[in-house]
């Protein structure tokens, strides 16, 4: 059967490219508007306004290609932060592009001033329409079921579970579970078009057929990677002759990333020590009065190759909260964290002091959350792979902070880590620092825990029979 070609998707993805067209020289138009008011150009220089004009051609290819080159129009399974991060891309490189372009066709009549200024109105323009044409999309399709397949009951509920609060605003129905022996219902599934999520404890070989028939069929598949797949993210791929080969570099940051990321890290964290020093002054004197022990304290930590180091943090516990438990990692309710430290921890200020470690050089802002030396000697024997995330040196904040839970399990932490490692880049960080942010002043989006959801789904009769 041919495909049609033209579907109500490949409509709206038009519309969306000819609406941000719009958008962008509305931007503009109005940033004229902002700069000269209602002349639209400066008196002095009656120019400004045909030299934009001319550019309109340059303008308008260049939205259609960058919306294309950073999936704008793709807004299957979109968050509201993938909108944000597109947004802020395509802002930054269309305004880019509008300067390279005045001074390449000389339209130098085209103010500096209104390139600026549009830069800003880009972002809440183009937001807006994203997130117009978001809300129409999910309005626009029905939801789709998603079939979870593994090797048992109990790893499959967990599953269920886990992922069942993120589906509410991914149109997704959970259906029902399905052991990956039973082939002829997966085949059934799959060719009814249901969505397929393959559960961690499915072996390779079943996993790669049941990709094959997905890719077959053209459905969509859901796979947790493991090491050796995260490893292949991004990889380079290069010819051996006729055969083609992917080559897995080195996990760790090249010597000009590091260079860049040592740099941020010394601008932010002694802009960062010097606006939170009154407050950190405050918070001292409170937790000083409450029981009279230390302010700080320093706990040994491992940072990039297992280097240990003293990490500094404002005390949120009792004194000596370890003398009866020893060595034990904090969960939430924790009956040893005072009450003055709950909002500490809630604020993120107990964090804060973890500046002079980045300014020192034992930490970074952005990286893989430093743990004990204790704790990393149980995960290493656990969890595969666990040593590659010291590649690089510990972090304030992360990946797998602001992508996982307050409870997310070490082994899932790790495959954000990872992936971290893998896809860094300088806005990589940038975008982390916004979520990081975005998180402490939403806490719910990223700290509810599983637990709180349990319960919520009900299986149906179906399902019970099927399993």
């Amino acid at each position: 059967m041919r495909n049609k070609l033209f579907t109500v998707p490949h409509l709206f993805k038009l519309v969306f490219l000819l609406g941000l067209v719009l958008v962008v020289q509305f931007a503009y138009v109005t940033s004229f508007f902002a700069v000269f008011g209602v002349a639209m150009e400066d008196p002095n220089n009656p120019h400004n306004y045909e030299a934009y004009q001319a550019l309109v051609p340059v303008i308008t290819i260049a939205t259609i290609f960058v919306a294309d080159f950073l999936q704008m129009p793709r807004f299957f399974r979109k968050k509201n932060i993938d909108v944000v991060s597109q947004t802020l891309y395509f802002s930054f490189l269309i305004t880019l592009i509008t300067l390279a372009a005045k001074d390449l066709t000389e339209q130098r009549a085209f103010p500096r001033s209104v390139i600026l200024v549009s830069f800003i109105i880009l972002i809440l323009y183009v937001f807006v329409w994203e997130m117009i044409c978001c809300f129409i999309s999910h309005k626009m399709y029905a939801n789709s079921d998603l079939v979870i397949i593994g090797s048992n009951k109990a790893t499959m509920d967990q599953v269920r579970n886990k992922i069942y609060p993120s589906l509410k605003g991914m149109d997704l129905d959970l259906s029902k579970s399905i052991r990956y022996s039973d082939k002829s219902a997966i085949r059934a599934a799959i060719r009814n078009k249901s969505e397929i999520f393959i559960c961690p404890d499915v072996p390779e070989d079943v996993k790669s057929e049941i990709i094959l028939s997905c890719a077959k069929n053209k459905t969509v598949v859901y796979v947790v990677p493991q090491f050796y797949e995260i490893s292949l993210y991004k990889s380079r791929i290069i010819n051996l002759n006729d055969l083609m080969v992917m080559l897995v570099d080195r996990m760790g940051l090249t010597f000009e990333q590091s260079i860049m990321k040592r740099f941020m890290d010394i601008v932010i964290s002694l802009v960062a020590i010097i606006l939170s020093a009154p407050i950190i002054l405050i918070c001292a004197i409170v937790i000083k009065c409450s029981d009279g022990g230390p302010v700080f304290y320093r706990q040994e930590r491992l940072t990039i190759n297992g280097k240990p180091y003293k990490i500094f943090k404002l005390r949120t516990m009792k004194m000596n909260a370890e003398a009866d438990t020893g060595a034990v990692i904090s969960g939430k309710n924790d009956p040893r964290v005072t009450p003055f430290g709950r909002f500490l921890r809630r604020s993120k200020l107990d964090e804060v002091p973890q500046f002079y470690n980045v300014l020192m050089g034992d930490m970074s802002v952005v990286g893989p959350r430093s743990e004990r030396p204790e704790f990393v000697t149980n995960f290493e024997k656990e969890i595969p792979g666990y040593t590659q995330r010291f590649a690089v040196k510990a972090g304030i904040t992360g990946l797998a902070q602001v992508a996982g839970n307050y409870d997310t399990t070490a082994q899932d932490k790790l495959r954000y880590d990872l992936l971290y490692i893998k896809n860094y880049s300088v806005l990589q960080d940038l975008k982390i620092m916004f979520m990081t942010v975005r998180a402490i002043f939403t806490p719910h989006l990223y700290n509810q825990t599983f637990e709180d959801n349990k319960g919520t789904y009900v299986s149906t009769d179906r399902e019970q029979h099927e399993k």
